[in-house]
């Protein structure tokens, strides 16, 4: 159908919005790469008693905070649209790896018998706790859970403790946050990569029973405009916290990261809580006092299933509170802040930390020198600092959105790319690039970087890997001075 079937048809759905009233959809579907909207195509609607027409249109892009809001879904499943889905969480998983790590997450809180963990577990597939396989030391889970279980509850305590009424969760992770912080009455929003968003919005709505409280956004942490688009509609102050994320960026990602949340903090006002900096203190504090001399070693394997499942060689960066220099890394993140314009308080984890379920696997003298050896780690609670002067902000609102056009000559694939390459783009990329490889026998790519801003760890990963199957590897064109840093960082020849 033409211009006026689709016409009608989006009236038809603004009419039944504007009178909040659910409608149905039948049809085929598909998810578009930045997952803010499905196209459903061949789909007749139902339309209001007494409608004069049944009109066919043949496509309409449905926002996704209206599809959850207003429509009951019913689409046909056709084993075509079975196997974009799968392309799709296929490219995300080898673009952004690190999300392997959330699910590590929620099997470690089963194992402590958190509530809720064992439904999520169940939901996601996870029974067989896959994500542990690689710590087939009981002791290692041991002391993992341990840590985890501690940050879950002493974050859950310290939100509450805020009186804030809004808690954004980044990364919120496959953890039973949504479900406890709306329990107690708090609106929540979780924000994490698109591959996880989709997993677990509905496992929480379905889990939860407040599941009108709770909203989720895929974004990319250092890309500001996704973090926006994700918190439109969300009015107050905020308690961002941030569990278990900063370690896993780059000195120039965890810049952007500390300046977008400098940026959402003057725009709602707040507070941002994180254990982050402190990390390594609180992991080599609880396995020394748990395991004594055995705990090198489980710390090494804890370490090293962290890097293999995030695909990152090193778990540190200027955020990051080093256990040889606490002094001089110190400094380093508390300068960090203040170029941001933030300050920190730091909360003792041993003054605030409840009682943990994970005590009745440890005996009375493990749990006491647990306890004591909490005193010398803190969260840090970080607000905005009224006495430094406010620094000039980029102009945000100039940035580019994401596009690339592509074509195969001679063996070559000539690429131009604008706006950000990171984890919500870099999948598009790649599935791009499948389908040519796949088409066609490809020597080499040269990028017209001339509109491309800013390339994340996600982007960096993939073109690595692109490079590595091209014999005449990657040449980049017309690249911007910001771009061109990180290219040569990561070992790129410009």
């Amino acid at each position: 159908m033409g211009k006026n079937g689709r016409n009608y048809f989006r009236n038809t759905l603004l009419a039944l919005a504007r009178l909040d009233k659910p409608f149905i959809i039948r049809g085929r579907y598909f998810a578009n790469p930045h997952l803010d909207y499905l196209t459903y195509t061949d789909i007749r609607p139902y339309v209001p008693a007494g409608a004069s027409t049944n009109m066919i249109c043949n496509h309409v892009n449905v926002m996704l905070p209206d599809l959850s809001k207003y429509i009951a879904v019913r689409p046909v499943m056709t084993s075509k649209v079975i196997d974009m889905s799968k392309e799709f969480i296929q490219a995300q998983e080898r673009t952004n790896p690190v999300f392997m790590t959330a699910k590590t997450a929620i099997c470690l809180m089963a194992k402590a018998e958190l509530p809720g963990a064992e439904a999520i577990v169940s939901a996601l597939g996870l029974e067989n706790s896959e994500p542990l396989r690689e710590m087939s030391d009981e002791e290692t889970i041991l002391g993992n859970a341990l840590v985890v279980e501690a940050k879950y509850r002493t974050m859950c305590r310290l939100i509450e403790d805020t009186g804030f009424k809004t808690c954004v969760d980044l990364p919120c992770g496959y953890t039973p946050k949504a479900i406890h912080m709306t329990g107690r009455g708090l609106r929540f929003v979780g924000l994490d990569l698109p591959i996880v968003i989709e997993e677990v919005r509905p496992v929480m709505r379905s889990l939860g029973e407040y599941a009108e409280r709770m909203s989720f956004g895929g974004v990319d942490a250092t890309n500001y405009a996704s973090l926006e688009k994700a918190l439109q509609g969300v009015e107050g102050p905020l308690c961002i916290t941030t569990e278990g994320m900063m370690m896993y960026f780059t000195e120039d990602e965890v810049e952007n990261v500390i300046a977008n949340i400098g940026r959402l903090l003057t725009k709602h006002g707040g507070c941002w809580i994180t254990p982050d900096p402190e990390f390594l203190l609180q992991f080599v504090s609880t396995f020394r006092s748990v395991f004594g001399e055995n705990s090198l070693g489980k710390l090494m394997l804890a370490g090293k299933t962290a890097k293999a499942q995030s695909d990152v060689a090193n778990l540190s960066n200027s955020f990051i509170l080093k256990p040889a220099d606490i002094p001089g890394s110190l400094e380093k993140a508390e300068t960090l802040l203040t170029r941001h314009r933030m300050k920190a308080e730091k909360i003792n984890l041993g003054e605030v930390m409840p009682d943990l379920n994970i005590y009745k696997r440890l005996t009375p003298e493990q749990v006491q020198r647990f306890k004591e050896s909490m005193q010398s780690c803190h969260y840090w609670f970080i607000t905005l600092d009224s006495t430094k002067q406010e620094r000039e902000e980029d102009d945000l609102a100039g940035q580019k959105q994401f596009e690339m056009q592509y074509s195969v000559e001679s063996g070559i694939m000539q690429l131009c790319l604008v706006g950000r390459l990171d984890s919500i783009s870099s999948p598009e990329l790649l599935m791009a690039w499948e389908a040519e490889q796949t088409a066609n026998t490809i020597d080499g790519i040269r990028i017209d970087c001339s509109g491309l801003e800013y390339i994340s760890s996600a982007g960096i990963r993939l073109l690595q890997e692109l490079q590595a199957e091209c014999p005449q590897g990657i040449g980049f064109n017309k690249v911007c001075p910001a771009v061109k840093v990180i290219l040569k960082q990561n070992g790129f020849t410009i």
